[in-house]
């Protein structure tokens, strides 16, 4: 009798949450879901010389349905994906509007999907498209180079900028939850394969950024970036119940060593002193408690990078600060 008193006591004192899980995706054949993604980037950025920074503001929205056609063996699924359009969204600047733009997708394939999220095959249902005979125009814009590292990584001139617009770039892809179809939020959270208990972990990688090795001589070489999966039990929205997983990333880097040791140059060739690249991003992902399908996410994302030289030493000559915002619903099924 004892016993099962305490017994008793100890599953109300740790709930349901506590108790091994398995969280693979279960599909339905012919069921459909809409989902509706907004994100928001807010970028706020200085040269040399400027005290006040300079913000902008970039909004992508679009909506995406799938449709399970198919099942197969061990939980596959054959999914029409189906994404029409997107919005994107140019905030307003101190020398124009803010600017809106729907841009056509037509993405439209169909997918074999994993339980866990993981696409394993993309067939594009769209019909092969003509191409077209590409006129190089006489004089090119983009030749004339300068400082921006953004214009310059789009030159041939600048190894540096194309750099650095390289990886910048994929702290922008980050902050927004975009990408392909296998590293966005539209089939996230990437699920673990055995059962789970609040707190376990697992990772999967999201991206490629430069980052120090313990080995290769302490040198700074491009490695996976990956994302943090952890269980977080069972949580409570609007009056219902979710398995809730947390996927976190946190990049701290330095580019200039990376630039450097690509060169096999020292800081007074390239006159580079540093390039701090920093990301920390959080997101909840809401899964039914039945299907394990994403009703909703919520992603936080703040990082940035200064590019500090040796000539300068105590100020950055580029810096920019940027913070992301992602919301992900299920809107219908």
């Amino acid at each position: 009798m004892i016993l099962s008193v305490l017994a008793f006591s100890a599953a109300l004192l740790h709930g349901p949450g506590t108790a091994a899980v398995t969280l693979n995706r279960v599909f339905s054949k012919g069921e459909k879901l809409q989902y509706d993604v907004k994100s928001n980037l807010h970028v706020e950025g200085r040269e040399y010389g400027l005290q006040t920074f300079i913000p902008s503001d970039l909004d992508l929205n679009y909506k995406f349905t799938q449709e399970v056609k198919d099942l197969k063996a061990d939980g596959i699924a054959v999914v029409h994906y189906l994404r029409p359009t997107m919005t994107q969204i140019d905030g307003e600047t101190f020398d124009r509007p803010s600017k809106t733009t729907v841009e056509k997708m037509d993405l439209n394939f169909d997918l074999t999907v994993s339980p866990i999220n993981e696409i394993l095959e993309m067939k594009d249902l769209n019909p092969p498209k003509k191409k077209k005979p590409i006129k190089k125009p006489a004089t090119d814009p983009d030749d004339g180079g300068g400082y921006n590292f953004f214009m310059a990584g789009r030159t041939r001139q600048n190894p540096l900028g194309a750099l650095m617009g390289q990886f910048v770039g994929e702290l922008y892809r980050l902050c927004l939850n975009v990408g392909s179809l296998d590293s966005g939020i539209d089939f996230a959270p990437k699920l673990p394969f055995d059962e789970v208990k609040e707190g376990d972990t697992w990772k999967k990688t999201v991206g490629y950024q430069p980052q120090k090795l313990k080995s290769k001589n302490g040198k700074t070489v491009v490695q996976r970036l990956d994302y943090t999966y952890t269980y977080k039990g069972i949580v409570t929205v609007n009056g219902k119940q979710y398995y809730r997983v947390n996927a976190a990333l946190d990049l701290n880097t330095d580019l200039a060593n990376f630039i450097n040791d690509l060169f096999d140059a020292k800081p007074a060739e390239t006159h580079l002193k540093s390039i701090p690249l920093l990301l920390k991003q959080s997101i909840d992902y809401n899964l039914d408690m039945k299907t394990k399908r994403t009703v909703s996410a919520s992603a936080t994302a703040n990082g940035g990078y200064k590019v500090m030289i040796i000539d300068v030493p105590d100020e950055a000559v580029q810096e920019e600060k940027m913070t992301g915002t992602t919301t992900l619903r299920l809107i219908g099924g």
